[in-house]
């Protein structure tokens, strides 16, 4: 089997709501190589409510998890990254230092919305353009404003944003139309990389192959590990990721999803 990329995993113990100890963050570790990943984000979430989550700090707990992965001989490689939440000082942050990007590479930052809102990235994406650093838009198919509105999706692509999908969304969606909106994501090219969104071992268990499965069901085994595996590892490792601008919707998918 392919060998998954998870870009969005909490894998830091005690840095935030993920696992409360390394003995459940290396537990973790091990469901991730059961479920085919060897490569995924040792993440903790950057926002105002865990002001001591710098990126220093989150660095320093990724070594002592790679140290633990190594001891155990537990075949996953793991990347230091931060859930940022966007905010009004989300660039003036990162120039400071604060933020850290995607396996510290400076190549992408990880981003989520501020709870309960929706904001446009584009002013944020262009202000971080000219320094090399692109967003992903993590957990994407979260946001309605976003999963059911494909020319925006497209707008945000071609500023330079990926687009995450969570894999349990993709296995198990849990409203009326979303399976056909993500479908549209996969097969028109929407979509470029998974995660599990773990938590821990009993609440949000960081699964992926059920995801990764439906989508080679929906586009076949080669895009569906271009999704899973490739472009994640490359985002990773920091490696150059060209994205292929999406195909344009066509009004016969609007009818099917919106119905008239």
């Amino acid at each position: 089997m392919t060998p998954l990329a998870d870009t969005h995993v909490h894998l830091l113990a005690g840095l935030d709501d993920g696992p409360p100890s390394m003995d459940e963050a290396i537990a973790m570790c091990r469901i991730l190589v059961s479920e085919g990943a060897r490569h995924a984000t040792a993440l903790a979430h950057q926002n105002e409510g865990y002001p001591e989550n710098t990126a220093q700090r989150l660095r320093t707990a990724t070594t002592l998890l790679t140290r633990e992965l190594a001891a155990k001989s537990i075949p996953l490689s793991v990347y230091p990254t931060g859930e940022v939440m966007l905010s009004p000082t989300t660039f003036e942050d990162w120039q400071a230092g604060t933020l850290l990007t995607v396996g510290n590479h400076n190549k992408w930052l990880l981003v989520e919305m501020p709870h309960g809102m929706f904001v446009d990235v584009l002013p944020i994406a262009e202000a971080f353009r000219p320094h090399g650093v692109r967003l992903i838009i993590a957990h994407a198919e979260r946001y309605p404003e976003l999963l059911y509105d494909p020319a925006r999706t497209a707008r945000w692509i071609a500023a330079g944003c990926m687009i995450q999908a969570t894999a349990w969304a993709l296995a198990d969606p849990w409203e009326p139309g979303m399976e056909k909106a993500l479908r549209h994501w996969a097969t028109a090219g929407f979509l470029h990389v998974i995660g599990s969104d773990g938590h821990g071992i009993d609440r949000r268990r960081p699964v992926l192959a059920e995801g990764f499965e439906r989508l080679v069901k929906w586009v076949g085994r080669g895009t569906a590990e271009r999704i899973a595996s490739l472009w994640g590892v490359s985002v990773l490792q920091g490696l150059p990721v060209h994205v292929p601008p999406p195909k344009p919707p066509s009004s016969s998918w609007f009818t099917r999803l919106f119905g008239g």
